[in-house]
């Protein structure tokens, strides 16, 4: 058995898709994974309760069958635990992990939003759970500037010495990724510094999918179940991008389309741009033609009972979360990882083998 706590230094390092990416290559080795968040950072409702939404995430990819407060036992919206002292809530902790681990070869252990940060939702900084669990550390930053940058991995490293196991540095501005790989990472290497590899910004990863849009709306699918997993690359109210069979829809007022990211090489304002869906405002209805026109043109017709403009602010004000439909964006990353061995590197490094 193995703990393997995942942390991160925020500002949306990619800590989550971290996290599901090491999980689903582990299985893919054949072995038991279970997953425990000891703080819930984003509050989600599901099936009458409120739950955290990694907990939710991770609960519905790995089929665990734990319950939800033993995943994440501590939830921002739960006062009752809040009396307790912070050396009580960390025995307890140290209880679960141990309950969790029992039947899995690796426990991974997600961590709050910022490593570095006290934040009153979270009393106990991972920085403390880490040598109280004896985990193995993965520290998930993300690149803004090489001197934050190296500010940030020497405090890390300095704190938890031995029990840091890797690096990936994430979301690297793509015309400056040969310079971090070839200057940073070789120099932190060289100070035995354990950096697993640096990762550059990819727009596939940071779009949403259409399932997310479906969610946040509240919406009724009518047609292209089998397409929800499919990246939005921008939105709009305009009719230019109709075409074909799509040409019907100009006479539809209440209307948003979504349109597919654009191809390698094109610029996202050209026109006419790839059409991802289609979304009916105000819940009224299609005509039977217009559904015959979406089923022609493959394109998911979805209808949304907020007018055109609400569920646009709807859209701009949601944030951003991993939902179990974007395994496409675990095998994505997946391969961004498997390029240099980073994952096999990684793994070497916290004693991790197949059975």
């Amino acid at each position: 058995m193995s703990f393997v706590f995942i942390g991160s230094t925020g500002d949306r390092a990619g800590h989550s898709l971290i996290t599901w990416t090491i999980a689903r290559k582990l299985l893919g080795k054949g072995l038991r994974v279970g997953f425990v968040k000891p703080f819930g950072t984003n509050p989600f409702y599901v099936q009458g309760s409120w739950t955290d939404h990694d907990a939710y995430l991770f609960r519905e990819v790995l089929k665990l069958h734990e319950p939800m407060e033993r995943i994440c036992p501590y939830l921002v919206s739960d006062e009752t635990w809040r009396q307790k002292g912070n050396d009580e809530i960390m025995e307890e902790f140290k209880s679960l992990a141990q309950e969790l681990s029992e039947d899995k070869d690796v426990l991974l252990i997600m961590g709050s939003k910022h490593i570095f940060f006290d934040d009153a939702a979270c009393p106990i900084p991972d920085i403390s759970f880490i040598p109280e669990l004896k985990a193995n550390f993965l520290l998930v930053h993300r690149y803004r500037k090489i001197s934050r940058s190296i500010y940030s991995i020497l405090s890390v490293s300095s704190l938890l010495r031995e029990r840091l196991k890797g690096i990936i540095v994430n979301r690297v501005p793509p015309n400056e990724i040969h310079a971090i790989r070839s200057q940073l990472v070789l120099s932190l290497r060289q100070k035995g510094i354990p950096v697993t590899t640096a990762l550059p910004e990819d727009p596939m990863l940071s779009f949403r999918s259409l399932h997310e849009v479906n969610d946040v709306l509240s919406g009724e699918l009518l047609f292209g179940e089998e397409k929800l997993g499919k990246p939005i690359g921008g939105i709009t109210v305009g009719s230019a991008d109709l075409t074909g069979e799509l040409g019907l829809f100009r006479r539809a007022y209440n209307k948003i389309i979504l349109l597919e990211p654009p191809a390698a090489g094109l610029q996202a304002s050209e026109s006419p741009r790839p059409v991802a869906a289609i979304l009916l405002t105000s819940g009224r209805n299609p005509a039977p033609q217009l559904l015959q026109a979406a089923k022609r043109a493959k394109v998911p017709l979805m209808l949304v009972k907020h007018d055109t403009f609400a569920a646009m602010e709807l859209l701009e004000q949601s944030t951003s979360h991993l939902s179990p439909q974007d395994e496409i964006k675990v095998h994505r990353f997946t391969e961004m990882m498997d390029q240099d061995g980073a994952l096999e590197r990684l793994f070497q490094s916290l004693g991790i083998s197949a059975p």
